[in-house]
């Protein structure tokens, strides 16, 4: 523990903080006098942590805000207003988006890109995504009202600041044997050309891009399908359904963004102990728990605790 205003270590313990449900450790920095409560990414919620994180699991993956207000009131005790949820919901997904983006996961398999539609005040809108085929970590998500050249652009840009420097290494390793002997990177999509655009912008040199591939990839004679990324916008769609729509373009981003760490960091898959982000090579050791001590890890990451 040190002190959040001035850095110094020499701090001591300095009685309690109490709201209406919550007891905090209080400290005081001997350095600058200053006081402060124990930094555990949930310093100035009025309810509990664990609480908090339960909300934010239970919402991103499936229940309704209702169905959430009425579990946490009838099995914990609290009553929570849906502002209350949603404010939780943007709070988080803004902090551990933050230090999502900084990550390498480890590319295993290729690369699927596709859109799903959601509605935003009654117009369409679409959540694109890209995940490796293999881990089945979602890399990154794109929520957009139009899915135009600069979108899809910008889309790619995410991917590649996270996994550009391993493309490029598998590049140099492969450039000097003959184009059709190259094991690169491969990049699957549709046949929307704006794809193709944002792929060529970052990778045209240094991956390969399978265009233009259907689900039925048996009926046109193809050798891989499009089927990773169906499969995982169709979890999407499910969740959707529950919410009829979003209220905001920044409650949609804040939605699918934090649903996407969750995805990554929080839920197994079927059969597997493992999460995506454990099978990309990121393992950050979160035990049972795992959203409270993404949360507590974020904030150690970035020297606050």
């Amino acid at each position: 523990m040190y002190c959040i205003y001035c850095g110094s270590k020499d701090v001591v313990k300095a009685g309690k903080r109490y709201n209406k449900y919550v007891t905090k450790q209080l400290y005081k920095c001997n350095t600058c006098k200053r006081r402060f409560v124990e930094h555990d990414g949930f310093e100035n919620m009025t309810y509990p942590k664990d609480i908090v994180a339960k909300v934010l699991h239970l919402y991103t993956e499936g229940l309704s805000l209702s169905k959430v207000r009425e579990y946490v009131w009838q099995h914990e005790g609290y009553y929570l207003y849906d502002g209350t949820i949603l404010y939780w919901v943007k709070k988080y997904a803004h902090l551990l988006s933050k230090f999502e983006e900084k990550l390498k996961p480890r590319l295993k398999g290729r690369i699927h890109t596709d859109e799903t539609c959601a509605k935003v005040k009654g117009k369409n809108h679409y959540s694109i995504n890209s995940i490796d085929s293999k881990t089945k970590y979602n890399i990154a998500t794109t929520f957009t009202e139009h899915r135009t050249k600069e979108k899809c652009k910008e889309h790619f840009g995410k991917i590649w600041k996270k996994i550009g420097e391993q493309v490029e290494e598998i590049w140099k390793n492969e450039k000097d044997k003959p184009p059709e002997k190259r094991k690169l990177v491969t990049f699957v999509s549709d046949k929307f050309e704006n794809y193709r655009n944002g792929f060529n912008y970052y990778f045209y040199r240094h991956a390969k891009l399978i265009f233009g591939v259907p689900i039925a990839y048996k009926k046109y004679g193809l050798r891989h399908n499009n089927n990773a990324i169906e499969r995982h916008n169709e979890d999407f769609k499910q969740r959707y359904k529950v919410m009829r729509g979003f209220k905001s373009s920044e409650s949609a981003e804040c939605f699918t963004e934090l649903r996407r760490i969750t995805y990554n960091f929080v839920r197994t898959h079927q059969g597997i102990k493992r999460t995506p982000a454990e099978k990309a090579g990121l393992n950050l050791d979160l035990g049972r728990n795992r959203l409270l001590n993404l949360i507590f890890f974020v904030l150690l990451s970035y020297a606050i605790i």
